[in-house]
């Protein structure tokens, strides 16, 4: 049995390790696509053809509302500059003489890339970073920025600062205009100087020591990998070593023994067990930092990627659109996976704890087992949920409206939400009150086995004939737990008719009581006086009746030594079992005369 928990444990622990965050990742969508309020504060993705209540189309991704006015960035070499403004645009597809804020923000950004990489401009116009100059003038009564250079046949026009943007950064146009007057030569002239030859081959030599650096860890860490690759797999044969042992142990513990047993078999098998979970919380800590490195050297690659990607200006903007999200990504999948397997060895080492304050016996096994089964499952659906709504909330993923996506998805879902929600607080009671756990031999209807698998929505019964039967707990309304506190054998013969009743009783009385006294059986029979005596008589014999009381799940084997017993008594004392009776009929007299009939015996 404890061979049995063990096992089960260990399938359901490596069963589940890799679907784990696939499952966690669809309950969670699951849940957003289902409940229009966190649906709203958490916006799930760009949903064009949907139009907002107020007749409004979503905005543009960067674009942001305050009131009647609209602002954006505006960025150089994927740094942002400053921030925009112009009238808010309800309508973006007919704008009609209104220019939206995103328009005019990438009209910016192409004046000054067009400075800074001379793209349209002729050789002679390339600037100086040392003598140009960004010029403030008064057009229309609004402030003009422009760049002037000796290089430069005509002042460039990068924008104009216009009352819109005034008022939205609250301040008056010309006091703006020098601020960002400011902020554009500084900015111009360090890209123009990163874009020098020395600055080239700086830059060059800076990325090849990351990468250089990035091998070394690679190789560093890729050995501690393997390292422990080893050490797992030595784990793993010591655990099925110590299995093995487990099971011999309990072959040779006295449930089918005729012959007593050494008395300390029992602690020996208990201490094999500690020791075999022992092994398998080494196991799952050095699969644990398996994982650890292998994550450390993917994330050692992407940041060295991402700063070399960031150390050209040229590429600069690349790293920061495509590579900071995928790195964001996959930072936070690690730190939920981290969060995940910690989480999994605090409970570990609670229970650890609780097996120290109490005795390790196949019931607390059981409990430990279920509970811990249950608590993870729970923990990882939470963890990867909270994950994934913070990463849809950081990339701003705003959609026109997800309120009528959610209720027509919530009115298409309730029906079979209704038997979900059914499982799990059937699940939920289950557990509550310790109905039953894993490892528990139990009958549910026409279905009885082991239980092999129990979490908040199924059942999983594995049958006599091996079958894995899953139940959903919305199923269970009665259940017969077989193997909780005691259990009892009734335990029924028949004896031929012809039999000395006394005689037949008085030896299956002592054939009991010597094997209830028996060393090997001792622990396992609680009681023989229950009820006792003949149960039946017919043509066919005579039935006695005994109910035997025993250890939880030892009723059976209980059943089969009784019956082997009792043949070896029956034989010695000269005992028939009980067959049909049947009168022939000689002359017109009755003369009695035994005939055995051929019955087929499964």
């Amino acid at each position: 049995m404890a061979t049995a928990i063990a096992s089960m444990f260990n399938r359901q622990w490596k069963r589940t390790r890799l679907l784990r965050p696939f499952i966690a990742c669809s309950i969670a969508i699951l849940i957003v696509l289902m409940n229009p309020a966190i649906a709203r504060s958490i916006p799930l993705g760009q949903l064009p053809s949907l139009t907002t209540p107020s007749g409004t189309q979503p905005l543009p991704n960067g674009v942001e509302r305050r009131g009647t006015l609209e602002s954006t960035e505006v960025r150089l070499d994927g740094k942002e500059l400053f921030r925009i403004a112009s009238p808010a645009v309800l309508n973006r597809s007919e704008p009609g003489s209104q220019v939206p804020v995103e328009v005019r923000a990438t009209q910016i950004e192409r004046n000054l890339e067009q400075l800074v990489t001379g793209n349209g401009l002729s050789d002679k116009e390339v600037l100086n970073p040392n003598t140009f100059q960004v010029l403030s003038e008064t057009v229309n009564g609004l402030p003009v920025l422009s760049v002037k250079d000796a290089t430069l046949s005509e002042a460039k026009v990068l924008l104009t600062v216009t009352d819109t943007d005034a008022q939205y950064a609250s301040i008056s146009k010309d006091l703006l205009a020098t601020r960002w007057k400011e902020i554009l030569e500084r900015e111009l002239r360090q890209a123009l100087e990163l874009r020098q030859p020395e600055a080239l081959q700086q830059q060059v030599s800076t990325v090849i020591k990351v990468l250089v650096a990035t091998l070394l860890l690679t190789l560093v860490l890729g050995t501690a990998w393997a390292f422990f690759s080893r050490r797992r797999q030595q784990l793993e044969q010591h655990q099925v070593a110590e299995s093995a042992m487990i099971h011999a142990h309990e072959l040779h513990i006295p449930e089918l023994a005729v012959e007593p047993s050494d008395t300390n078999q029992g602690l020996q098998l208990f201490q094999g067990l500690r020791h075999h979970f022992s092994l398998q919380r080494r196991l799952q800590m050095v699969q644990f930092l398996q994982w650890f490195l292998f994550w450390a050297i993917a994330l050692i690659w992407v940041v060295g990627v991402a700063y070399s990607l960031n150390a050209f200006p040229q590429t600069r903007q690349f790293a920061k659109k495509v590579v900071t999200i995928p790195i964001v990504i996959l930072i936070t999948w690690f730190v939920t996976g981290l969060t995940n397997r910690l989480t999994d060895l605090l409970v570990d080492q609670f229970i650890q704890n609780r097996e120290q304050e109490q005795s390790l016996t196949e019931a607390n096994l059981q409990r430990i087992a279920t509970i811990a089964n249950v608590v993870k499952g729970l923990k990882m659906v939470v963890v990867y949920m909270v994950a994934i709504l913070w990463v849809l909330q950081w990339l701003n993923l705003v959609p026109g409206s997800v309120l009528t996506l959610g209720a027509l998805l919530a009115l298409a879902v309730s029906f079979a939400a209704q038997s979900l929600v059914k499982d799990l607080v059937n699940g939920f009671l289950i557990l509550l009150e310790d109905q039953f756990r894993i490892g528990d031999n139990i009958r549910v209807a026409d279905i009885s086995g082991m239980v092999e698998n129990l979490n908040l929505r199924v059942t999983q019964i594995r049958s006599d004939e091996g079958n894995l039967i899953t139940l959903p707990n919305s199923l269970i309304a009665k259940v017969e737990n077989r193997s909780r506190t005691w259990a009892r054998t009734d335990f029924r013969i028949e004896v031929a008719y012809n039999t000395d009743v006394d005689r037949a009783l008085a030896v299956v009385r002592e054939t009991v009581d010597r094997m209830a006294q028996d060393p090997a059986w001792q622990s396992v029979i609680l009681d023989t006086h229950e009820l006792f005596g003949v149960e039946q008589i017919s043509h066919t014999g005579i039935v006695i009746r005994i109910l035997i009381k025993t250890a939880p799940l030892k009723q059976w084997n209980t059943a089969r030594e009784l019956r082997r017993r009792l043949k070896i008594d029956f034989d010695r004392n000269h005992i028939q079992i009980g067959i049909p009776q049947q009168v022939v009929m000689e002359n017109g007299f009755s003369e009695p005369s035994t005939v055995e009939r051929s019955q087929a015996v499964e």
